[in-house]
């Protein structure tokens, strides 16, 4: 960050090409949308190149990096009311039946996780989906690492009844 301060055009492209990949994941899965999934990651990039020179690394540039990505996406959650969308269909489709059960099953997970609590479903797809610590993720969403394991908790049990006739 302190290269990119200085102006370093090649240190921002690292940054992005680093963190672009799963910041877009965590939209995605956050918003079910891909363009406004795109759309947040950008904009999570103009705003570290806007900060830089103000950037203090008190916590990890990651932990920094997704607060700024979690303030972004639940103000546009919030401002927009984002829903689910159908999932896109895959390339090679071994059969229309499996199609179709691989579909259910998918859109009756993300129905799951959508209607967690944000607290919850955001420690959910950092610690699970983005694999961060549980400290990490208390970092990032500015609690204690009791409180990321109290919601972690939580939201495993809410998924497991939820979804317990698709649980082996």
């Amino acid at each position: 960050m302190t290269l990119v301060a200085d102006g370093d055009h090649g240190a921002a492209a690292v940054l992005v090409s680093r963190h672009q990949g799963r910041l877009l994941n965590l939209f995605y899965r956050y918003t079910n949308d891909r363009l406004l999934a795109e759309d947040l990651s950008q904009e999570v990039f103009l705003r570290v190149y806007k900060s830089a020179p103000l950037y203090q690394p008190r916590a990890p540039f990651q932990v920094w990096l997704y607060r700024v990505a979690k303030n972004l996406c639940l103000n546009e959650l919030k401002a927009k009311r984002v829903r689910e969308h159908p999932p896109e269909p895959e390339a090679e489709i071994p059969t229309p039946y499996d199609e179709l059960v691989r579909a259910q099953r998918e859109a009756r997970v993300r129905r799951a996780i959508e209607e967690l609590p944000e607290r919850q479903r955001l420690v959910l797809l950092l610690h699970r989906f983005e694999g961060f610590s549980l400290s990490d993720t208390a970092a990032v969403m500015e609690t204690t690492p009791g409180a990321v394991e109290q919601l972690w908790v939580r939201a495993r049990a809410r998924l497991r009844t939820t979804l317990a006739d698709l649980l082996p």
